[in-house]
């Protein structure tokens, strides 16, 4: 039971340290931390998240708090660890919408852009429908979970107090980031190979048979074209997402490895 009258300082200080990590996931996860969700949902879940890690939290002896500058600080390292859980999640979908970007300037479609409200900016049409595939194969294969996951399981590598973001951390987070641009080559491939081919054949069309306008024949059939390979390959894009938040998984807590080793 949930006792207020006999709750100690220091769990008191254990609680705000944990809704601080767990702010700091909020402000940048995928799904859970998306800017339309109100800010104080984001708050109560954040609490009731540290009510529920509070015994795993716990477990662990807190460096001793001898004034309001210490909890800052600390309060300021547990942000930043739930922020970087956040943002290697959010990596997925920010590759999905480069994917999205470049099938749509290669479809034809770079002009029709619609607002993205989570960046609150303007993105390709077809991005921010792959970011909507994307976002409902998440849920499916409870990539919620995975966040959850390893939110839980960084009390166990990064205890309350104790994080270290070394050259080794940083060099991991820089070369990482780079898997974004690998997941969203992977996304377009299909879509880009064969509009490529499509190119290829029109070319050849142009060729053999000048008096056919290749430009009013070309641009219906790239969109028809582009449209019909993002249907058929929807079971590869489930697959990439899939096999994705799995190494996503495994990678962020190689790096909370690495940042909770003083």
């Amino acid at each position: 039971m949930f006792e207020f009258v006999t709750y100690s300082a220091a769990k008191l200080e254990t609680f705000l340290l944990i809704s601080f990590r767990a702010a700091g996931l909020f402000i940048i996860a995928p799904i859970i931390g998306h800017r339309l969700i109100p800010p104080i949902i984001k708050a109560g879940l954040a609490i009731i998240l540290a009510i529920v890690l509070i015994p795993v939290a716990s477990q662990a002896s807190i460096p001793q708090i001898d004034s309001i500058w210490v909890l800052a600080g600390l309060a300021a390292k547990e942000m930043l660890v739930g922020f970087i859980i956040g943002f290697f999640f959010s990596i997925l979908f920010t590759s999905v919408q480069m994917a999205g970007n470049l099938v749509g300037y290669q479809i034809g479609l770079a002009i029709v852009n619609v607002m993205d409200p989570d960046s609150g900016s303007e993105v390709s049409i077809i991005g921010e429908f792959w970011f909507i595939v994307a976002a409902l194969i998440f849920l499916t294969i409870d990539g919620h979970h995975a966040i959850i996951s390893a939110f839980a399981d960084s009390y166990r590598l990064i205890p309350v107090g104790v994080f270290n973001f070394n050259g080794s951390a940083g060099e991991f987070i820089i070369r990482f980031s780079a898997y974004s641009f690998v997941m969203a080559i992977k996304l377009a491939a299909p879509v880009v190979i064969t509009l490529f081919l499509t190119e290829v054949a029109l070319g050849v069309v142009a060729r053999t048979a000048p008096q056919m306008n290749i430009f009013i024949v070309g641009l219906p059939l790239k969109i028809g074209v582009g449209f019909l390979v993002m249907a058929t390959s929807l079971p590869v894009f489930r697959f990439v997402i899939d096999k994705s938040v799995i190494f996503l998984d495994g990678e962020v807590l190689k790096l909370m490895h690495k940042m909770g080793t003083v």
